[in-house]
């Protein structure tokens, strides 16, 4: 690992000169470096039209989803807490997680307004914060103030990790976390590896990454089993790494006009931009008198900022408020604060980072010192993550010295130039080399260090900054978010920049893509021509050192950007015509007139005469067995150093890891040995085996009558059934009491019915004997056989008389 170490250093030629400056006017007081002594001109013309609020529309239904993913606490959580703790606190301890596991014991409200607006301002070109006042980021003395997270130790990798001897349940298995809690969440028995890992697993994606699933995943399932067999990790740098990656994903997703998806550790940058922005915050109370729920329930005193912080109260999304906000991020503060840790002797934690001890503290003083150190972040705990893919972000604390009690001068970009900005990496070998790239640059912190926030030259470097990315009228980017905002006073923009002839100042066009230094070689490159260089070499770039950081040798630097540029020409062909009719040399991080004259045709053409010889010993060297290569490499690098100059560029990228290998010696030996051991142990395995089949029998046996779920179900069953039937009982027989009840009472009903019927029965039998008898009919014909008789004798009597009288009547 030294000999990784020294090279990492060889090849950046960052020295710790160039990183802590002498102040020039206060003593005791130091500035962060490394300096630039040029003009931002080229920064900004490439960058400055990349910062969202500067080019795009402001929409604040874009956050919706966003914000969703939030590390409140579902019910069950405080008790399994309570549970793995009492059994694993200790390790939480050593291991430097357990500041920040006690943050999940409390929900957090979120502040929506803050949210949805101080993501317009980000840079994910410099990874920080462009307010009105000057730059500001989240930094690995944030993340430590804040949260506790170890900064110190190795950082994960997703190549390193081990894989998980078991399975646990994913999305498609738990659909939320709660049913993954009640899965895993034992009440009773000891807390195994297992129970803590899933424990750990749910902490990580919920609590402190806040994956955009909203349920279980697999991304950070290693990462758990690690932390719960007891290894210490630099989780602080992993942390600080994804809430970069998460701020430049929702960069590309408001340059793109869609919906910010991403999820993401927006909690810590709430309780971050509430710290910093405390003075503007109305009621903002005393972190000293804050409280934090203890496991019971009770509040307690905090005992850390991030549990102070948690306490505040939040708001819902009021347009006016947010327009409010983003108001005071984009004219800036007449009196910024800078550095918000006076009042850390308050509080007990982080036990590993006392400013109040500083001076006698050397524990305090380095990690201080990696602090601000730049560095590369890790990103991705998991090679099958689709939107994030193991890789890395820069750490550039330069630009936010004042944040550190340094003094700021104008920053020089030093990892851009050296090469990319962020980038996935291909390997095990690039990753460990790009975690560990300047840990050999140790910077000693004077034990009489005063904190500062003064700045030396960087006026000039901020004002030109704030002049072309703060010149559009904040009015209307108001009314965007504010339809109420009143814009009676109209706002005017400010004149456009000009460059120092008169010229317009030119901005290239916006791309999701950071342009500056764009054609820096990748980092895998980079490392390469970190193998050992002749003397001459290195004498020349001893002397080439100035004041300004170096970078790496210019021979090599033109050969790798000459593949480059063969590999990017069509894909950079339309940001290249943006180009024409601009001033090269405005454009340029170097004086043209430095470059050495190109070396002679035979240097720059491999020539395999020269090294057809040496490449069949290094092939026969490589033949070899592995154990003897990492014992002595010698011979391999001694081929290498000699025939370097005439190889290809990718055959070098090949070539370098073979005259790493005795990096790898403890490495090839313990699996030599481990494989030797499994060899010798195959009848232990399997006896072992066996004797694990006749537990597993057993333990079914065992689960077969202890396991009553089955028989509890079907009596559970067959209760409800008869219940059921109890009730039907009882319904049948209310219904034959209350059939009796009518029949009995209909019978008391007919007998009086019978009695009046008979009653009246006697009287119509009275009454009817007072009837005459016989018919109308029968009397009418009797009476008209009597008048047939008067009326045949009248007739008789009226032809007698006409005939023998003829009297006419």
């Amino acid at each position: 690992m030294a000999e990784s170490s020294n090279t990492n250093a060889m090849v950046s030629g960052l020295k710790v000169s160039d990183i802590l400056l002498p102040h020039p006017s206060l003593p005791n007081s130091m500035c962060l470096g490394p300096r630039s002594s040029e003009s931002p001109a080229h920064l900004i013309s490439c960058e400055a039209n990349r910062i969202p609020f500067v080019n795009q529309n402001l929409d604040l239904t874009s956050w919706a989803d966003c914000l969703r993913a939030w590390p409140n606490p579902p019910e069950g959580w405080v008790a399994w807490y309570n549970r793995v703790s009492k059994t694993h606190y200790a390790t939480w301890e050593t291991i430097g997680i357990a500041d920040a596991l006690s943050l999940s014991l409390s929900p957090l409200e979120k502040n929506e307004n803050i949210l949805k607006t101080i993501g317009y301002f980000w840079s994910d070109a410099l990874n920080c914060f462009m307010f009105g006042h000057g730059p500001m980021t989240p930094t690995l003395l944030d993340v430590t103030m804040i949260t506790g997270l170890d900064i110190a130790s190795p950082s994960p990798s997703a190549f390193k990790l081990p894989k998980v001897p078991f399975t646990l349940s994913s999305k498609t298995e738990c659909t939320s976390w709660g049913a993954y809690l009640k899965r895993y969440m034992k009440t009773k028995g000891p807390v195994t590896e297992r129970e803590h890992t899933a424990f750990l697993n749910f902490w990580l994606e919920h609590f402190i990454f806040c994956g955009p699933s909203l349920a279980p995943t697999k991304n950070y399932l290693s990462l758990a089993y690690e932390l719960a067999k007891g290894t210490r990790l630099g989780l602080g740098k992993l942390f600080l790494g994804e809430v970069y990656r998460s701020l430049q994903l929702m960069s590309v997703k408001l340059f793109s006009q869609r919906t910010v998806k991403t999820g993401g550790p927006w909690w810590f940058i709430q309780l971050w931009a509430q710290l910093y922005f405390q003075n503007q915050i109305p009621d903002f109370p005393p972190l000293t008198t804050c409280t934090f729920p203890d496991t019971d329930g009770r509040e307690i005193r905090c005992t850390s900022y991030g549990q102070a912080l948690y306490g505040l109260p939040g708001s819902r999304l009021i347009p006016k408020e947010a327009a409010g906000w983003f108001q005071i991020f984009f004219q800036g503060l007449s009196n910024p604060l800078f550095f918000p840790y006076t009042e850390s002797e308050n509080f007990e934690n982080p036990v590993s980072f006392r400013l109040d001890s500083f001076a006698d503290d050397a524990s305090t003083r380095h990690l201080f010192s990696i602090m601000i150190r730049p560095c590369f972040l890790p990103v991705g705990m998991s090679t099958s993550n689709r939107i994030t893919k193991p890789g890395y972000e820069s750490y550039q604390p330069v630009v936010v010295a004042r944040q550190l009690g340094l003094g700021q001068v104008p920053p020089h970009f030093f990892l851009h130039h050296l090469t990319a900005s962020r980038a996935e990496l291909p390997d095990i070998l690039t990753g460990q080399r790009c975690y560990t790239f300047f840990d050999a640059l140790a910077i000693p912190i004077p034990n009489n260090l005063c904190f500062t926030t003064t700045t030396d030259g960087f006026e000039t470097w901020w004002t030109m900054w704030k002049t072309h990315a703060f010149r559009r009228a904040l009015g209307p980017s108001l009314k965007q978010l504010d339809a109420e905002h009143d814009t009676t006073h109209q706002e005017q923009d400010g004149p456009e920049p000009k460059q120092a002839d008169g010229s317009p100042f030119t901005f290239l066009p916006p791309a999701p893509v950071v342009l500056f230094c764009r054609n820096s070689p990748s980092l895998k490159q980079v490392i390469m021509q970190g193998q050992p260089i002749s003397p001459k070499s290195a004498s020349k770039n001893k002397a080439s050192s100035g004041p300004v950081a170096p970078r790496a040798s210019t021979q090599a630097r033109k050969a790798v950007r000459k593949v480059a540029a063969r590999k990017t020409l069509k894909r950079k062909a339309p940001v290249q015509d943006n180009l024409q009719g601009c001033d090269p040399s405005s454009l340029l991080t170097f004086d043209p007139e430095s470059i050495e004259p190109a070396a002679p045709k035979a240097s720059e053409e491999p020539s395999l005469e020269m090294v057809h010889g040496p490449l069949q010993r290094l092939k026969a060297l490589l033949s070899s067995s592995v154990e003897i290569l990492v014992e002595n490499p010698e011979a391999i690098k001694g081929i290498l150093d000699e025939i370097q100059p005439h190889l290809p560029v990718t055959l070098r990228v090949k070539l370098w890891p073979a005259a790493t290998l005795s990096a790898f010696k403890s490495g090839v030996q313990s699996a030599r040995q481990r494989i030797t051991l499994r060899r010798a142990q195959l009848p232990l395995r399997a006896d072992i085996a066996e004797k694990c089949q006749r537990l597993n029998e057993k333990k079914t046996a065992l689960d077969a009558k202890t396991d009553t779920s089955a028989n509890n179900a079907e009596l559970e069953t067959l209760r409800k059934e008869l219940e059921s039937l109890e009730e039907k009982v009882r319904m049948t027989k209310q219904l034959i009491q209350e059939k009796e009840t009518f029949i009995a009472r209909s019978r008391e009903e007919a007998q009086g019915l019978t009695a009046d019927l008979k009653t009246d029965l006697a009287e119509i039998r009275a009454l009817s004997g007072q009837l005459v008898t016989g018919k109308d009919e029968d009397d009418e014909a009797e009476i008209g056989e009597v008048d047939r008789i008067r009326a045949d004798a009248l007739c008789a009597l009226d032809e007698f008389l006409q005939k023998n009288f003829c009297v006419s009547y």
